[in-house]
Formats: structure tokens, sequence, C-alpha cells
């Protein structure tokens, strides 16, 4: 016998998820959603409230559960099969997001949810120009969502249309004036003078009852308006108050996890010795290392000139691998157990698997340039043989003021935001280095950045050889390579070489004293 449902319950309760959805209450959104679905499965909002809140807790496969368990029952669902694209975007599993949004799109070619979710896809996998288009077909649909406002801003700035990005943050500016992530964005691409209407803004902004992340765009982007007119006291006192406002919002960070992964690392690799490296073949994997803003969005540029080479930008390809299991004694058991790595099942089938991720991008060479792969140096060598790695080093002062100067995206590397972390991850990481150098003699190539700003058609050639690449003319004109660029120098690196910020840190010594340190 058919039950009778009971829609106005159903409804009421909704109302209620709803209301715990949106204060972040994501298990109690799964337990009433779930218990909800006992008395009647044949609901839509259900699996998309229990798969949304399972992304949002970090349980991506039990998101894809639900999601799929939704499908069978709906196949042709749109909201399920963007939620699942989307998730499969987050997860890097980029064909299958790519499959299920453009079958979202064919359902519904207008749908908003989906072509902005698309145009998120198309610029993870580096296909800016792509995703400005989805981002301009969902603007014509509905240009007052700020969320797609700040997308396609960031996409401008990406593909280096600077005003354009301006003209877009503008409207955010007008629409929703409290957006201060907005006055941030202008800020990384507008040269600011003595007496600027901007800043002033920014000014009388700090005066409104503001979210914390706000404070921080806010001040970051006010320092970076008194560092263009060479202010440094000024600009010093808005970066200590911009980090330090960061740095209280990582409320369960340990940055002694940081330097346990640092310990383990070298103790698992201090007997270990690599055989059979291959230093004269073409490589299918070319990896650039070292700390941020070290110079490696700009030798980015410099090899992915290169037509054999695809420039990726920064994948966390590796770094999500190693992040989640180098703590994981079994998973390094397996990796460590045997002498001779080059016949260790394990070793093998796994590099085989992240391999595959990799060639999602594209046929060519994949370059990735995500700075902190320093740390995964060792597994890199010992999953790929062939692949090339560039170290970018740079005078450590100068590195120390460049990350203490940046808000980097999604307020990631804690350590950055807080003077004493800043100091012990620099020395962390040289001590690192000189590790693998001595552990990996003559794999990797150091580029330091003032050899490069001084000599860089030596040293772009040093570099390309060092890759076993033919020389190209294309790769000492690199201004001209329109791959895009998502880091935070987004506007330097579009730029031809210059020298203005070799020694920077001396200019600041007088007002950021840990810089002595360094």
């Amino acid at each position: 016998m058919k039950k009778n449902i009971d829609f106005d319950y159903i409804k009421s309760e909704l109302k209620k998820i709803q209301k715990y959805f949106l204060a972040q209450k994501f298990e109690k959104v799964i337990e009433k959603t779930t218990n909800l679905m006992k008395k009647s499965p044949n609901q839509v909002p259900y699996y998309n409230y229990i798969g949304l809140s399972h992304r949002q807790l970090g349980r991506n496969h039990d998101a894809e559960t639900i999601f799929k368990k939704g499908l069978e029952i709906f196949p042709d669902n749109l909201t399920i099969i963007c939620n699942l694209g989307a998730l499969y975007r987050l997860m890097a599993r980029f064909e299958e997001a790519d499959y299920f949004l453009k079958k979202g799109l064919e359902i519904k070619e207008d749908d908003f949810n989906t072509l902005c979710n698309y145009g998120n896809l198309k610029r993870d996998i580096n296909q800016n120009k792509e995703a400005i288009k989805y981002y301009k077909k969902a603007y014509k649909i509905n240009n007052h969502n700020e969320t797609l406002l700040i997308n396609l801003a960031g996409a401008y700035q990406i593909d280096a249309e600077f005003e354009q990005s301006k003209k877009i943050l503008t409207e955010i500016h007008a629409n929703f004036p409290r957006n201060t992530k907005a006055d941030f964005m202008y800020s990384s691409v507008h040269n600011y003078q003595e007496n600027d209407n901007h800043r002033n803004e920014m000014i009388n902004k700090l005066n409104l009852d503001l979210q914390d992340q706000d404070i921080v765009y806010l001040n970051f982007a006010i320092a970076k308006s008194y560092s263009d007119i060479k202010n440094y006291s000024e600009s010093s006192g808005y970066f200590i108050k911009a980090n330090k406002s960061q740095y209280n919002l990582f409320t369960n960070y340990k940055f002694k996890d940081e330097l346990d992964k640092f310990s383990i690392i070298k103790n698992k690799f201090e007997n270990f010795k690599f055989t059979d490296l291959c230093s004269n073949k073409k490589p299918n994997l070319i990896f650039i290392v070292g700390l941020p803003r070290s110079g490696t969005t700009l030798t980015h540029q410099i090899i992915s000139s290169h037509s054999e080479v695809y420039g990726a930008g920064e994948l966390p390809i590796i770094s999500n691998i190693f992040n989640n299991k180098i703590k994981d004694d079994l998973f390094l058991d397996k990796i460590f157990r045997d002498d001779d790595y080059h016949n260790n099942t394990f070793v093998r089938e796994f590099a085989k698997k992240v391999e595959k991720i990799f060639n999602q991008f594209d046929s060519k060479i994949i370059l990735d340039k995500l700075p902190l792969n320093f740390m995964w140096v060792g597994f890199i060598k010992l999953l790929f043989p062939q692949a090339k790695i560039i170290h970018c080093k740079r005078n450590l002062r100068d590195v120390g003021l460049s990350i203490y100067r940046n808000y980097f995206d999604g307020g990631h590397l804690p350590w950055s935001y807080n003077d004493e972390t800043l100091v012990q991850f620099i020395k962390a990481y040289d001590d690192l280095m000189n590790f693998w150098n001595n552990k990996l003699s003559n794999q990797i190539y150091n580029c330091e950045y003032e050899n490069l700003v001084d000599n860089q058609l030596d040293e772009t050639k040093k570099i390309i050889n060092f890759c076993n690449l033919d020389w190209q003319d294309s790769c000492i004109d690199y201004t001209k390579n329109d791959t895009g660029i998502k880091t935070v120098s987004i506007s330097q690196a579009r730029k031809p070489i210059y020298k203005s910020s070799i020694k920077l840190s001396d200019n600041y010594l007088e007002y950021l004293a840990f810089l002595n340190k360094i």
C-alpha cells in the first residue's frame, strides 16, 4: 500500500534544515535530513543537503556516494548533477567534473549555478579564456551575484586584463561596499599615488563594524598602497596589523606539526640511497620548488614559454597526497620497505596513479610550480626518476619580507602570518634544501633569483638545458606567454625582469625587527 506523504511536514522540516545549513551546523543537517529520508526517500533536497554537508566537513567520498545515490533516483536532476560536478572539481577529478557540468548545461544551457561552476573548472585547469566565457554568460543572467563578480574579476586578473578586472571590482564597490576582498583585489593591480582616493576609502572602512577577515583584507591592501609610495613606516604598521589579525584566525593551528613533517622526512630519507636517476632524458614532469615569493612564478613563465611545456601553475596534487600521508606509518612502510625501490610494486603502481592525475591537464611536459613541493623532493624523485627539479633560491631576508607582505589566497600558510614561525619555517626550509642537495647531487638545479635578474639569458639557457629541452627564443621573451597566473605575483610576473626587489628588505629593517633574525 502506498504511504501518504505529509508534504507540509516535509516543507516545515526542510526550512529547519536550511537554517542549520546556513548556520554551518552540518552534522545536524545530516542527522535531521537522514531521519527525514527514512520517512520519504524520494525528495531531491535531501541528497543535496546531505551531500553538501559532507563536502563542507571534508568528507568528499561520503558526499560523492550520496550524490550518486540521488542520481540513481533522479538521473536528470540538474542540482544534483551540478553539485556532483562541483565536487569532482574540488577533488581534482577534472574529467568527471567536466562530464557532469557539461551534462548539466545540456539539460539547461542558461543555468546560472552550472555556468559558474563550469567557469570555476575551466579556471582550475588553466583554460582561463574559457572560464571568462562561462562567467560572462552567467553575468548576463545575474550581474548582481557577489561571488560571480569576484570570480570574474579574478579571472580577468589571471588573464592580465587588469582594466577589465578593475571595472568589475568597481561594480562590486558600488553594489557591495562592505566587500573588502574586492578592495584587496583592486589593490593588487593598482599603482597607488601620494593622495589616492581608494586608500582613503579603505582607511575609512576600518571604522565600520567588520568581520575579522574583512579587516585583514583592508590592512594588507592599505599596507600595499603605502609600499607603492615608499612609505615604509606606514606600510610596516599596517602589515603588522594584517598579519596579527590573520594569524589569530587560525585557532587550531599548531606550528609544531610543520616542524614534525620536516623531521619525519629527513628521518625517512637519511639512509635512503637513490639509484639510476635519469639525468639525460626529456622529462614528463618538471617541478619548480622553493619558498613562496622566491621567483617561482617568473621561472614558471620562462619555462612554460617553451612549446613542449604546459605551464599548469600551482598544482596541489603532490602536497595533498603527502600532507595526508606523511604520518601514515603503514603507507610509509610500503614506500620504504625495499632497498630497490625501482622494483617496489607499490611504488610503481602508486606512481602510475599520480601520473594519471597529472596527465588530465595536457599531453605536453607538465610544469608544476607549487613552491612548497620542496618538502617532497625526495618522494618526487622516488616516484618519477625522470622528473626535473628547479629550486628557486633568493636572498632569504628579501623572501621573508615578501612573504610577510602578502596575503595568500584562502588564508593558506598559517606560519607566514607570525614573525616567529615565519623565521623558524625559513630556517627549516634552508636546512631541508641543503639536505636534498647533498642527497640528490646534480639532480636539482638551484636557480638563484639574483643571477636570473642580472644574467637573464645565460641563466635561462642553463635552466632549459637542465630540462633536456632544445633552446627556443620564446623562453627569453616570456612576457608574451599568455599562461594564466593565479599567484600573488599576478601583475609582477607579466613585466620584464626588474631589479627593484633586490635588497628591498633593507628598507624595512628598522620597522620589522624579525627580519634581522633571518
